[in-house]
């Protein structure tokens, strides 16, 4: 399998970088909701840790990702894929890419607006160029979590969409993202 993307099928970079950003998602919203329940103290802290360290982390293979998607070419869609089907790709993968960096962002303001820096699993932190603002923090705290309700739908429209496109349409929109193209002659 070639590291590059491909007119038929995405590369192993770009599969790397698909499934490492979706488990770390799926993480960070599990950690999230577990946190939220919990009431101030030692175990809340060191989940909101984990949760922030995991953020950067997810942080970093987005940033990488969408820098490796502007250096390769996109795989061509599926023949007999209509225009809404395209346009509804579309959306849905620009749509996770736009709130996921929102998501992102929301959560460092969110810790920032604090006063405190930003924890990487316990090792150090980095200072953030933000003072205490417990109003800027509010602000910013709403926006994390409205966002995370839109990543929810669009992932579960994205989860349908490729199952949709796998069982029902039977191309290969999946395999694309997973085991990968077969070719006729194999």
């Amino acid at each position: 399998m070639a590291v590059r993307n491909t007119a038929i099928e995405w590369g192993s970079l770009a599969r790397a970088l698909h499934w490492l950003v979706a488990v770390g998602i799926v993480a960070l919203v599990a950690l999230g909701l577990t946190q939220a329940g919990l009431e101030r103290g030692p175990e809340r802290s060191e989940l909101r840790m984990v949760h922030s360290s995991i953020a950067l982390v997810v942080l970093a293979l987005m940033t990488l990702r969408v820098i490796w998607r502007w250096m390769n070419e996109t795989p061509l869609h599926s023949a007999g894929f209509a225009a809404w089907q395209k346009l509804t790709a579309a959306v849905v993968h620009w749509g996770l890419y736009v709130v996921v960096f929102v998501q992102l962002i929301s959560g460092v303001m969110t810790v920032a607006t604090t006063g405190n820096g930003l924890p990487f699993f316990g090792i150090f932190s980095i200072p953030l160029p933000v003072g205490k603002d417990e109003d800027a923090h509010h602000f910013w705290e709403e926006i994390h979590e409205f966002a995370w309700r839109v990543i929810a739908v669009l992932l579960v429209v994205h989860v349908v969409g490729a199952l949709y496109n796998h069982f029902v349409l039977k191309n290969d929109v999946l395999r694309r993202m997973t085991s990968g193209v077969k070719i006729a002659n194999d």
